[in-house]
């Protein structure tokens, strides 16, 4: 078995390897820096990794190429939710994995609650929510999970028309895990 040292973990990094020189913004000074490398062993042990070496010695994730990726969730509210909070979440990550058909092993859920949230000049109960995912943003998908939330967060006193659900749809190389990104 042959090993060889390749760029890692910048997979697309056009210097493959080599030094590349930066120019600080602030002092003007010329420096070299060198890619940092990953012992990568060639035949199975490659493969077990889910390591493939691309021309000119770049390599590329494929394990995590066809997982379903992240959808994450974030709400922020001016509501405490005390004990509940934590059923709030369970619900909400399975409301997400359910809407957008993704396994909730993949959702992670975040509240901020008890924070300082205006809506139309009243600190009355609000929220401020955002979704994140790979795929699976549409008006079908957004329109049910909106519903779901809808529902989960009128049991904590906020109103329908006191939230707003942000969908952001990630190109799979813009999302991180595990060292790499979804995109290789």
């Amino acid at each position: 078995m042959t090993s060889r040292n390749v760029a890692y973990p910048n997979v697309h990094r056009p210097s493959q390897g080599k030094p590349i020189q930066r120019v600080s913004p602030f002092s003007g000074r010329t420096s070299m820096l060198s890619a940092p490398t990953l012992k990568v062993s060639q035949g199975k042990r490659k493969q077990a990794l889910g390591l493939v070496v691309r021309a000119g010695g770049n390599t590329c994730r494929t394990d995590l190429m066809n997982l379903p990726g992240d959808p994450s969730l974030t709400v922020f509210t001016n509501v405490s939710m005390g004990d509940k909070k934590m059923d709030f979440m369970l619900k909400a990550s399975k409301a997400v994995a359910s809407c957008l058909g993704k396994p909730e092993s993949y959702v992670a859920v975040c509240v901020e609650d008890g924070k300082d949230l205006i809506w139309g000049g009243k600190a009355d109960p609000a929220a401020l929510c955002t979704l994140y995912s790979l795929g699976a943003i549409n008006l079908q998908n957004n329109k049910a999970l909106s519903a779901e939330l809808c529902t989960l967060l009128a049991e904590h006193g906020i109103p329908s028309n006191r939230y707003y659900i942000n969908f952001f749809d990630l190109p799979r190389e813009n999302c991180g895990y595990d060292g790499a990104t979804f995109g290789g």
